[in-house]
């Protein structure tokens, strides 16, 4: 049994959590303010340090019975609530992308990789710089614990992982809409553009440690903190650019600045016509997963103001829905004069966040 094992399912876990609480948080509207405060609480009780430290030591692997209630208590160390149902397909959907991710990896280092694409996107997420300060020792713990380790001692540790996932078998309706599942709620086999072909080289390899090999030439990926990983395991599946090629940096700046600008406008714009929401007064109650039933499952956060009479709440309720579609109606021809190359994209963000993520 291998020591070196818990680590790997925890911060994937965390990872995956994360991005499913980012995606339908932004696909239900939530304000800014509010997904950044929920991703920063998240992420900080997640990282712990202490919390770190026992996930860090040389032990048996924790079996998922006893790390579900850590990772419960991080998700309702923010503002946000989830009842029992939610709970439950969150982690249906946290353990099977994190199964699924295993299984097709290709290598040891593979498994490196994935989970800092995991700590990676953490950083992207949180906008507080202790925070990303945090992730970047986190960065640096993965990259000693394992960094040390033979090729067969991290890969026992991935095989210990998918023994303890073993019967755990759900069907998640993205990974069945890229192929990537089957009916039967077992996985196939595609091999994307990385492969280390551990099989075929086990005998060569298994004795040598991770640190001891060149990554550019071996698997071209990269340990480095700002290093770019090689493979699409552990990113973002819910994002639109999954499995797209990262760009060069002149690429990426270029983009960024118009970007910016471009928000920067429609959001003067947003002020000026009365649709920028700038005070909210109302506690509020969010599904975090659409059903066919339209069950009570949710997310809750919870507000400092006082509630405002039924009345009142109805009537201005009323009257800015009304104003704000006139507006919103002007805004999205704005949008569609300055993209009108990316209709079929944002067509099919929109269709993405009506499909994510449900269990069948």
């Amino acid at each position: 049994m291998s020591l070196y094992a818990t680590p790997i399912l925890y911060l994937n876990m965390g990872g995956e959590m994360l991005y499913v609480l980012r995606q339908r948080l932004k696909a239900q509207r939530i304000s800014v303010d509010k997904i950044i405060q929920v991703l920063d609480e998240v992420t900080a009780a997640l990282l712990n340090p202490k919390m770190l430290s026992s996930v860090f030591e040389e032990k048996s692997l924790t079996k998922i019975s006893l790390l579900r209630p850590t990772l419960e208590c991080v998700v309702l160390s923010s503002i946000m609530k989830l009842d029992k149902s939610s709970m439950n397909k969150l982690f249906d959907l946290m353990i099977m992308m994190v199964k699924y991710q295993l299984t097709a990896a290709t290598g040891p280092v593979e498994i490196v990789l994935l989970t800092l694409n995991h700590t990676d996107a953490m950083r992207d997420m949180v906008s507080n710089p202790n925070a990303q300060q945090c992730i970047g020792l986190v960065h640096q713990m993965v990259i000693d614990f394992y960094g040390t380790l033979t090729f067969e001692e991290v890969w026992n540790a991935r095989n210990d992982c998918l023994k303890e996932l073993e019967y755990y078998s759900v069907k998640v309706s993205i990974l069945l809409r890229l192929g990537l599942q089957n009916d039967d709620g077992s996985f196939n086999s595609i091999y994307h553009k990385y492969n280390e072909k551990y099989k075929e080289n086990k005998t060569r390899l298994s004795g040598t440690r991770l640190s001891d090999i060149d990554l550019k030439t071996y698997c071209d990926g990269s340990f480095n903190l700002f290093g770019e990983r090689g493979t699409i395991l552990g990113k973002n599946m819910y994002s639109m650019l999954y499995g797209i090629s990262k760009l060069t940096s002149e690429q990426e700046n270029h983009n960024y600045v118009k970007e910016c600008g471009t928000k920067a406008e429609l959001g003067m714009l947003a002020v000026q016509l009365g649709t920028e929401e700038t005070l909210y007064k109302r506690p509020f109650t969010l599904n975090l997963f659409s059903t066919e039933d339209n069950d009570n499952t949710n997310i809750e956060c919870e507000s400092d103001s006082k509630e405002d009479s039924q009345n009142d709440v109805t009537i201005t309720k009323y009257e800015k829905t009304k104003f704000n579609e006139d507006y919103k109606t002007k805004l999205d021809i704005i949008r569609t004069d300055l993209f009108k190359d990316d209709h079929e994209d944002i067509k099919y963000s929109m269709n993405l966040l009506e499909l994510l993520d449900k269990t069948e």
